[in-house]
């Protein structure tokens, strides 16, 4: 199989998918095209706990090959809601340090057309975005309630872009992943998990189930600590969501 050139680690200790010989040498024309600021990252979806077998520019979010898939890789097999997509473009990504980027992904199907990996781009933007901001800075006007009257008694709002949320976490290793993930979705149920009902608990766990959490490894025993329940509570609770409870 063809390998990338130095620039691009590539895990030495796996045996790569033939789908994967036509992107590899695109990684580093990606890389040597949009500059340093650009991480291409190549995953395999036949373990989610070491999905990264190839990168190029890791520094960009500290990543290195071996390294998990991210919530939305687990997202994607989960719910199979791209199946009618080659790629998803410029959506917001962060890591867990808070560095944001614009990221895409393509997707490389086996012959049967299930998808078996990714290519990914993570762009760091940060010196445009800054440039963007002291040009909205120094160009911004002020907007006025709508149907006030101008005047000395008439109260200015300013004008502010809407901040997108991130599509993406950038994690470091399987555990930060499904840590993460499980962490957002329980607190974003908005109770503490003592005391959540148990209705409640497998709201959560629904959730959890549907960003693709339980493909993880050791999944079952982050969730179980994190509700304050049993593992054998959460695979009932699974067993329940999946049969449409």
């Amino acid at each position: 199989m063809t390998r990338a050139s130095s620039a691009t680690v590539v895990d030495a200790g796996r045996v790569l998918r033939a789908e994967f010989e036509p992107y590899l040498p695109l990684m580093d024309f990606f890389a040597e095209l949009l500059g340093p600021r650009t991480e291409v990252v190549l995953h395999d979806t036949s373990d989610l706990s070491r999905s990264i077998v190839a990168l190029t520019n890791g520094h960009v979010s500290g990543r290195s090959v071996g390294g998990p898939a991210t919530d939305l890789v687990l997202k994607v097999l989960q719910n199979h809601e791209h199946d009618d997509r080659d790629y998803l473009a410029n959506y917001l990504a962060e890591s867990r340090t808070g560095g944001t980027f614009r990221s895409s992904t393509f997707f490389i199907r086996d012959a049967g057309g299930d998808v078996v990996g990714m290519l990914c781009l993570n762009i760091d933007d940060e010196p445009l975005t800054r440039a963007r901001d002291l040009l909205a800075a120094i160009t911004a006007t002020t907007g006025l309630v709508k149907g006030a009257t101008p005047g000395a008694d008439s109260e200015a709002i300013p004008v502010s872009p809407t901040v997108p949320m991130a599509a993406e976490r950038l994690s470091m290793n399987v555990d930060e992943l499904a840590l993460d993930g499980v962490a957002r979705i329980v607190a974003a149920q908005g109770v503490e998990p003592h005391r959540m009902t148990p209705d409640e608990k497998i709201a959560a766990v629904r959730e959890i189930e549907r960003a693709g959490v339980f493909l993880l490894k050791g999944a079952v025993a982050q969730v179980a600590e994190a509700l304050h329940v049993s593992e054998p509570t959460v695979y009932r609770y699974v067993r329940q969501v999946r049969n449409g409870g």
